[in-house]
């Protein structure tokens, strides 16, 4: 991990924590206690939509060759837990599940990243109309245009450069790149490799492209995931003794999740993602401590479910955890055994 992803994590960690002291230790604990047990059904609920992006995942995979559902859910459990809890600008996990996918079911690496890149890039899409659509409700619900002003600037960049991923491979961007790499690379063997793998990616995803059907499908799914992840903001306020409508949790997870992917650079998002939840809950009507309890909860959640999924993580790569952070999350050493865990 390089320093200043650990600077950046410890200045959120430092930004989230000043929160809380300002509204109270005391009053955040309680909001906790309040939800108690619900913590549990709060954090088995996350495996709802997580479960509906691994199938979205899976139907990218070449025919004939799809994983099976337990294993692209479990890698997908990894992938999230990767990027919720280590400083990895909220990617590393796409890296850390394009490679046990092929690994551990036996894949092309060029089949398996092109599945991800592809996820990724579908998942950005659905993400962009998943936020839309929760800042038209901000628009009709609230009628305020100077606080909604940032959140559409900041959306519609993100929105082109989605765009932008998206038709990269139509393009031949890929292939450019590996073009590029082969002249620089010259007689070094390493570089020429990596060209060959750039090529092969690029050919594998323009081919995932063509495959209309499968690509509509695992977008509906992805889209249906980022609309079932409000369900959990619901939840937990109502838990608080602060219920609010499906709408207002509409608008609470969808845009705090473009906050979130807007602040890639921060690992987790740690304190950004607090400050948008404050924000909303600020423009919603919700209390100080229910908005800054809800952001304690969620993180706490992304411990609950991430924590395990890092242990998992260790196990499948049969090292361990520090050895898996010092490889810059992608060791290349040759697997001594194999684990029956994903069979």
């Amino acid at each position: 991990m390089k320093a200043a992803s650990l600077i950046l994590w410890a200045i959120g960690l430092a930004f989230v924590l000043a929160l809380i002291g300002q509204e109270g230790f005391h009053k955040t604990g309680v909001a906790l206690a309040t939800v108690g047990l619900g913590m549990l059904w709060v954090s088995l609920y996350r495996f709802v939509p997580m479960f509906l992006d691994a199938v979205a995942w899976r139907q990218l995979f070449p025919a004939g060759r799809k994983p099976p559902f337990f294993t692209t859910t479990v890698i997908r459990w990894v992938g999230e837990s990767v990027n919720s809890l280590l400083p990895v600008a909220q990617v590393g996990g796409d890296v850390v599940r394009a490679r046990l996918i092929a690994k551990r079911y036996g894949l092309p690496r060029s089949a398996a990243g092109a599945a991800t890149v592809v996820d990724f890039t579908l998942a950005l899409v659905a993400h962009a109309v998943f936020s839309f659509c929760g800042l038209g409700l901000l628009l009709t619900k609230t009628g305020l245009s100077e606080p909604v002003a940032a959140f559409t600037i900041g959306i519609l960049v993100a929105a082109m450069l989605v765009g932008t991923l998206h038709f990269a491979p139509r393009l031949g961007l890929f292939g450019l790149l590996a073009e590029l790499v082969e002249r620089v690379a010259h007689k070094d063997e390493r570089l020429a490799k990596l060209a060959g793998g750039v090529q092969a990616l690029h050919e594998q995803v323009v081919e995932l492209h063509q495959r209309g059907f499968d690509l509509l499908v695992a977008f509906c799914l992805k889209l249906g995931g980022w609309v079932l992840r409000v369900f959990e903001t619901w939840l937990v306020l109502k838990l608080m003794g602060y219920p609010i409508d499906v709408g207002q949790a509409f608008i609470i997870e969808s845009l705090t999740a473009a906050v979130r992917s807007a602040a890639f650079f921060m690992p987790g998002g740690l304190g950004l993602q607090e400050g948008g939840i404050m924000v909303l809950g600020h423009i919603l009507g919700l209390p100080t401590n229910a908005s800054l309890g809800l952001a304690v909860i969620k993180r706490v959640r992304e411990m609950a479910t991430g924590l395990p999924g890092l242990a998992v993580w260790s196990y499948l790569e049969h090292r361990g955890f520090k050895r898996l952070l010092d490889t810059d999350l992608d060791p290349d050493e040759p697997q001594n055994g194999k684990t029956n865990l994903l069979q």
